[in-house]
């Protein structure tokens, strides 16, 4: 017969307790990741319909004018003036076909002049509004892009080379909207390809100053060739910028010193130069490559429209645009267009 002390006795001791507390701590460790997991695929898949999306706001543009949108649009070719401070980019010129209509009529590139927008009220607003197609959901980076390599990480920088900013006098520094997708422009280890130097050559990847790239000029094949690759804001512990959504400046923002089309270039191009996701601590290398905060890797859009996760582990060897083994790595022989070398499996 039970007593009534028995009877009387309610809930858990402490040590059950505990042991309770102790099972559930496990499974939320054992679940945590998986959510995690489970939440990056998500972004990871978001990420990729964006670029099936630029993709395909390439070949319709490509249907309307017979070739690719320009890496950018420079008037001046091989050295921008004070007449002409900021450029267009190929997320501008694609915008009809991304379903950004209103905002290229608004913007009207190529018609006008990027600084001439920046300084009215309407303009500015239109270049400083998030484009959700040009934007990874696993990025950290906010919606303006206000990177300056001379502050980022880096207090004692006293250069401005690699500033996202565009400007309207020489003098001031606006940001305007972040994009995680560049247009892929040369394998090289040098931005200079990018403006048609005789020192390295002309440019072997799709997108670059002025370029007129069509399916015919891609011998090589759209299905092994690369058009638009990932750049994150962050990554490696180093702030890097991402890339501008629609325009970028020359690099130097200053009307009394040397306009540098090609570094201020690589707000809109990405070249070879290290891999994917290169993590030594150089903010110039990265800022020049690609590289995404998924993890293993990062997402392409090839010129078929296809979308492919490449590995980090992707056979490349950093070197000149002359010396193998660097020409002949499989990363160099997807980024060059008419390289005339078969890619194999990768």
């Amino acid at each position: 017969m039970r007593s009534s002390r028995d009877l009387c006795k309610q809930g858990f001791t402490l040590v059950e307790l505990l042991v309770v507390i102790a099972i559930i701590g496990v499974l939320v460790g054992l679940l945590l990741p998986a959510v995690q997991q489970a939440r990056e695929a998500a972004r990871r898949m978001s990420c990729s319909n964006n670029l099936k999306q630029i993709g395909l706001a390439f070949h319709n543009y490509a249907d309307s004018n017979k070739v690719f949108a320009s890496g950018y649009i420079a008037k001046i070719p091989q050295n921008i003036t004070s007449s002409e401070r900021s450029l267009w980019s190929w997320g501008a010129f694609v915008l009809p076909f991304i379903e950004q209509g209103n905002l290229y009529n608004l913007l009207q590139p190529g018609t006008t002049l990027l600084e001439q927008q920046a300084a009215t009220p309407i303009g500015l607003q239109a270049l400083q509004t998030p484009i959700a197609t040009y934007r990874c959901p696993s990025d950290s980076g906010p919606i303006l892009n206000n990177f300056d390599d001379r502050t980022s990480d880096s207090p004692s920088a006293t250069t401005n080379e690699y500033n996202r900013h565009i400007t309207t006098n020489g003098t001031n520094r606006i940001p305007i909207a972040l994009s995680n997708y560049v247009m892929v422009g040369n394998p090289s280890d040098s931005t200079t390809p990018i403006a048609f130097s005789a020192q390295y050559g002309p440019p072997k990847g799709v997108g670059f100053q002025n370029s007129k790239v069509g399916f015919g000029d891609i011998p090589d094949g759209t299905s092994n060739t690369l058009l638009v690759g990932e750049r994150a804001w962050r990554f490696a512990d180093l702030t890097v910028g991402a890339a501008n959504a629609l325009g970028f400046s020359a690099a130097t923002c200053n009307p009394s010193g040397s306009w540098n089309v090609k570094s201020g270039g690589l707000a809109a191009i990405g070249i070879g130069y290290d891999g994917i996701n290169w993590r030594a601590n150089n903010r110039v290398h990265q800022t020049r490559g690609f590289h995404s905060n998924h993890v293993g890797g990062a997402q392409f859009v090839m010129c078929d429209g296809s979308v492919h996760f490449i590995s980090q582990n992707i056979d490349y060897v950093k070197g000149t645009v002359t010396a193998p083994p660097y020409w002949t790595t499989t990363f160099a022989k997807l980024i060059c267009r008419d390289d005339g070398l078969p890619v194999g499996e990768w």
